[in-house]
């Protein structure tokens, strides 16, 4: 996660991350995600409004998309009446932002009490929906692996890139060793072979090249939650 303390402009007590440095992060990372979609600005009947955007962030052929939307408020963060195009257009950019924010970039500053109430909400609902994701995923791979290596590398190249890129390289070998290897090891004990050094790299060997083979058949997708 990117450090963006330096870049966080304070306004009567709140705090704003400036929209031109957060697209700038963003080009450097996937600069292929040059494009967001504008909605029609929605009024309420109070003569409030809410402004909407689609961005979509972009790697080769693959991309992922998230929506934000925010309300036209004033410097002291109070809903506008009648709002004019400055205001708007103010909003919009304050809403990108918010938008890059969802894939990673700042995401912290947004957990403020500054943040209206159905924003949070919102970005709660995205949290909690990625760490249910996460769990359920490294839960499925623990199953797979207390049936022996075997099991576990038939289920890995089942997933999908985005849910391998997911779970992460770490997790994976922590569950091929400390779960996968120990059952094929009791289960080879148990018919009256021991599992040797030599033998448990070879199931290792075997393992990474039926990854590695996947990998190769499959082009790589952007996360979940694209870390910025």
């Amino acid at each position: 996660m990117i450090n963006v303390n330096e870049k966080v402009e304070k306004q009567n007590g709140l705090s704003y991350l400036s929209w031109a440095w957060a697209w700038g992060v963003l080009m450097a990372h996937y600069p292929e995600s040059y494009y967001y979609t504008i909605d029609t600005v929605s009024y309420n009947n109070n003569g409030s409004a809410m402004v909407s955007l689609t961005l979509t962030v972009k790697k080769g052929n693959n991309d992922f998309s998230r929506k934000m939307r925010l309300l036209v408020m004033d410097y002291k963060n109070q809903a506008i009446s009648n709002p004019n195009a400055v205001d708007i257009n103010k909003t919009l950019m304050r809403c990108l932002t918010k938008a890059i924010s969802m894939f990673g970039l700042g995401f912290y500053i947004y957990a403020g009490e500054d943040l209206p109430e159905q924003e949070k909400i919102i970005i709660q609902k995205e949290v909690t929906q990625q760490k249910e994701r996460y769990d359920q995923l490294i839960r499925d791979l623990k199953t797979a692996a207390k049936n022996g290596v075997e099991s576990m590398k038939m289920h890995w190249q089942q997933l999908i890139p985005e849910e391998t890129d997911i779970i992460g390289e770490e997790n994976k070998m922590t569950i091929y060793r400390n779960i996968a290897m120990k059952n094929e090891a009791n289960h080879e004990a148990e018919n009256g072979r021991v599992v040797s050094g030599k033998t448990g790299e070879s199931h290792h060997q075997q393992f990474t090249q039926g990854v590695m083979q996947k990998q190769a058949n499959n082009p790589t997708k952007l996360p979940h939650a694209v870390s910025l």
